[in-house]
């Protein structure tokens, strides 16, 4: 969703609860509403905790899966960074073509893979570059001027690699269930529906406060839907980190020493 989408959600979630409180008190007298006051209003605060409970639960499972795709791809790029340092130690005619490896599936991720993360799918050339890498050291020997230690700490971090872009794939597909949403959306229906009964003395406090609360409702689960999918809509995480790997990588090719560190 992006921020223009949530806004118009919470408006019209506002707007339409004001509208049915207004009519509600329009066709039910209010001493009809008063005389279930107090049993409305006990159950109301029951299903409320109730709420608050489950919401509280399902924001802190989306906000920790959020954070660990951002850690994925903090980790990922730090990996990357340093399988392209320890290239630099290597004669260039076994360093170069690592170096370079390193460069164009660092492009393929900012290029390809990240617009189709937002779409919820993989990048077939990302996929096809990071193999490219793995098999470009896997196949270095003695005879290129590959020392054996260099080598094994260069497989050490793209694996270590590897498990930290699995895990940012895997972030791109997880979402809260079906289910749950629909426990989430319906009992926030029942708990505005509890509201519209409520009998308060003036229509128009009544009427703000039914609005208000749905209005909140529905940002807090718009929020909670964003988090939901970290790679897309207007709480998506950019590319940045791999931005600023790339140029690092660029500039060990180039045989400066960037003062930044990933």
């Amino acid at each position: 969703m992006t921020y223009l989408e949530v806004a118009a959600t919470v408006l019209a979630t506002g707007l339409v609860a004001g509208l049915l409180s207004w009519a509600m008190r329009r066709v039910v007298r209010f001493e009809a509403l008063r005389r279930h006051h107090e049993v409305g209003a006990a159950v109301f605060l029951q299903l409320g905790v109730i709420y608050a409970v489950l919401l509280a639960f399902v924001f802190n499972e989306v906000w920790s899966e959020y954070n660990t795709a951002a850690n994925a791809i903090n980790q990922e790029c730090g990996n990357l960074h340093g399988v392209s340092v320890l290239a630099t130690s290597l004669p260039a005619a076994a360093g170069t073509p690592v170096e370079v490896a390193v460069r164009k599936y660092l492009d393929a991720v900012i290029e390809s893979e990240w617009p189709a993360m937002e779409r919820r799918e993989t990048s077939p050339r990302a996929r096809q570059e990071f193999e490219a890498l793995w098999h470009g050291i896997a196949r270095a020997d003695a005879s290129k001027g590959t020392d054996d230690p260099t080598r094994s700490q260069m497989m050490s971090e793209l694996a270590s690699a590897h498990q930290w872009r699995e895990t940012r794939l895997f972030q791109m597909t997880l979402h809260v269930p079906g289910l749950m949403w629909t426990l989430l959306i319906g009992l926030g229906v029942v708990l505005i529906g509890f509201l519209l009964c409520f009998g308060i003395e003036y229509i128009g406090s009544q009427v703000m406060f039914t609005a208000t609360f749905a209005a909140s409702i529905a940002l807090v689960l718009a929020v909670v839907h964003c988090l939901d999918f970290p790679f897309e809509g207007s709480l998506r995480l950019p590319p940045t980190g791999f931005q600023d790997t790339l140029q690092k990588v660029v500039a060990d090719q180039a045989g400066l020493n960037p003062t930044s560190e990933q």
